[in-house]
This record gives C-alpha cells, sequence and structure tokens, in this order.
C-alpha cells in the first residue's frame, strides 16, 4: 500500500515527515480537515493519528489546530463516522 507523506517543521524549523492517512470535508461548517500519523512507536498494537484542520491560503495550503469548539465537535462526529463506516 502507497502512503502520502507530508512535511511539518517543528518550533525550531527542523523538517519532519508524517504519513497522511486520509482528508474529509465537513460542508455543514466548511471546513477540510487531514488525519496523519507520525513514525512513532506502536503503544499495544495501536498508533496515535492526529487531526489538523486543513486552511487554504491564496495558492498554497496550510495545516493549523481546530479553531473552535464547533469545529471539533462536527470533526470527530464526522472522523467516528468514518471509522465506524470503514472498519470490518
Amino acid at each position: 500500500m502507497r502512503f502520502r507523506s507530508i512535511t511539518f517543521a517543528d518550533s525550531s524549523g527542523d523538517a519532519i515527515n508524517a504519513v497522511l492517512l486520509f482528508g474529509f470535508a465537513v460542508p455543514l461548517i466548511s471546513k477540510n480537515f487531514l488525519v496523519y500519523t507520525f513514525n512513532e512507536e506502536p503503544r499495544a498494537g495501536r498508533i496515535r493519528v492526529y487531526l489538523a484542520a486543513l486552511y487554504k491560503q491564496g495558492e498554497t495550503y496550510s495545516l493549523g489546530a481546530l479553531e473552535t469548539d464547533r469545529d471539533h465537535v462536527f470533526a470527530l462526529q464526522a472522523l467516528k463516522q468514518i471509522v465506524k463506516t470503514e472498519s470490518p
């Protein structure tokens, strides 16, 4: 299986690679989100995943924190539905 990678800059400006798992939109709040993971050691057979808001700035995109409680609620509801739908 092939994955796309994305590169972040940490607080000191060093590049960190992450694996992009998937993205999704929540039209009701007009927001887009990405789910990604780093190459971290799994614990008890589980990997940690991260959720970020995707923002378009002109011709480029950036990731950021979810801005409001409403964003959190809708993003997590959508994420739970995706996981529920895609789980065997």
